[in-house]
């Protein structure tokens, strides 16, 4: 191999130039730079202890990795990968340190562990800013838990309830990503390193100490499944799609409750945008872009689905191409979050416009359930009852004749006044009257959200104790 002759191995000749370009994963090994780095000096510590390497030697090659943390080595185009410029570099201070490095550790091992450190650390903060779009979310759905706001079934108003009621819905959605995070962090505890290419190694490693060194919690059971499987990084995909689905939920319902056709809503100038050629247009460009996400990282968990569904169950350079699409996924996730943050705080509901959205006939279920629960009348013989008045409504005022002829023709015989039926049918105190867990009662509503913070609360202070704990485990690493 060009530019590393101490790693030719068996070859005669140097690789092709167009061809090591072509391999080579040096373009996007930056996202796991700073993990190779630990797993190197965790894996020289280690071979320290068992006297394979000079303490001194072995120290001060651990010193000269730590300042790449901050220092990145120059990069040199005859380099495949991360680890070969770190072997590279550590040869030139440490030759006889850096001849050791793959004592006992493949790079097949050393870069799932570099995997799985960084996708720890990257699905924490994940989970951070997931549990504060939660937040965002119960917040205002306390403030707008009495927005009377409508319920759309098939796209036609179906109910009245309230825009915290919907705010609160997602925020739900949302949350329940939470104990998919946290499984894929408990699969990235997992330590491969003692896997070396696939079988194990020979070399007396302290598994447990190396992986404890690293902060993982335990060690993989299955040298060939540890190095070759990619599974977590399927599960963490999944993960993000799921999420991503539900964010293009929430911006397809921004778009279109802000169209000119509903009105519901109003994007702010900040997350809007003008036509180039239309001026009195506000295109609501964020949550367009954002609708975008679910099908881009669906498209990247398919890539990757492609890619494993036909890999031998050992090591294959394919998979080599997996983890860039997972850092893309991570990065969209995290932007689209941040964002939908921001329209959480800033969208302007038009309230006066929701509340006539929601009046009658909107609300005849209500009138049903009032004739079954007041008078006794079949629920089927209340429904076409509150069916007919839906009519007269929709086209017109409803009137003691009207009224009169719509009990006729459903077999009711009630003195029935419009008045009792239109308040009833109010739409603030239809959703005042739901009852039980779960409903859009405003009460309910903000009940819910108290005990959904109570529980972010709690969360937070757990992701905030993991990430302290990782950082405080490598920082003891190198000290």
């Amino acid at each position: 191999m060009a530019g590393a002759p101490h790693r030719r191995g068996i070859m005669s000749r140097e690789m092709d130039p167009d061809a090591l370009r072509y391999t080579s994963s040096l373009e996007f090994d930056s996202e796991i730079f700073d993990a190779v780095i630990y797993v190197n000096i965790a894996h020289i510590r280690e071979l320290c202890r068992l006297k394979l390497l000079d303490p001194a030697s072995a120290d001060g090659a651990a010193t000269i990795l730590k300042q790449l943390l901050t220092e990145r080595p120059k990069l040199d185009i005859s380099d495949e990968d991360i680890h070969v410029v770190i072997e590279r570099y550590l040869s030139q201070h440490y030759p006889e340190v850096a001849s050791m490095l793959s004592l006992g550790k493949s790079r097949n091992d050393a870069v799932v562990a570099s995997i799985k450190l960084k996708l720890k650390e990257r699905l924490l903060q994940l989970y951070s800013q997931l549990l504060d779009t939660v937040e965002r979310l119960l917040r205002r759905s306390i403030s707008e838990s009495e927005t009377i706001f409508p319920i759309y079934t098939h796209l036609q108003r179906a109910l009245p309830a309230t825009y915290g009621f919907i705010l609160q819905n997602h925020a739900l959605r949302l949350h329940r990503y939470t104990a998919n995070i946290r499984h894929v962090i408990g699969l990235c505890d997992e330590s491969p390193l003692g896997s070396a290419a696939g079988a194990g190694t020979d070399i007396p490693l302290d598994r447990m100490r190396l992986a404890a060194s690293l902060g993982f919690e335990r060690i993989s059971l299955n040298a060939l499944e540890a190095t070759a499987s990619r599974s977590f990084i399927l599960q963490a995909l999944s993960t993000l799609l799921g999420i991503a689905v539900d964010i293009s939920s929430i911006a397809e319902e921004m778009v279109i409750y802000s169209s000119e056709e509903f009105r519901l809503l109003t994007m702010p100038d900040e997350l809007s945008a003008t036509s180039s050629i239309m001026p009195q247009k506000r295109n609501p460009v964020v949550p367009e872009i954002m609708r975008t996400k679910a099908g881009e990282i669906l498209g990247l968990l398919t890539a990757v689905s492609t890619i494993l569904m036909r890999q031998p169950s050992g090591y294959n350079l394919d998979l080599q191409q997996v983890t860039p699409k997972l850092w893309t996924a991570l990065d969209d996730m995290m932007e689209s979050l941040g964002i939908l943050s921001k329209i959480v705080d800033l969208v302007v509901v038009d309230v006066e416009r929701a509340f006539r959205s929601c009046m009658a006939p909107v609300t005849a279920v209500m009138l049903a359930n009032h004739m079954t629960l007041k008078y006794g009348i079949p629920f089927r013989k209340a429904h076409g009852f509150a069916g007919r008045i839906s009519r007269i409504l929709s086209s017109g005022e409803l009137s003691r004749e009207k009224l009169r002829e719509a009990l006729t023709e459903s077999g009711i015989d009630l003195a029935l006044t419009v008045d009792e039926v239109l308040g009833v049918m109010e739409p603030r105190r239809a959703v005042g009257s739901y009852l039980g867990p779960g409903s859009s009662n405003p009460v309910e509503v903000r009940r819910v959200a108290e005990l959904g913070l109570g529980r972010i609360a709690t969360e937070k202070r757990w992701v905030e104790n993991r990430m302290s704990a990782f950082r405080d485990r490598l920082a003891r690493l190198i000290k």
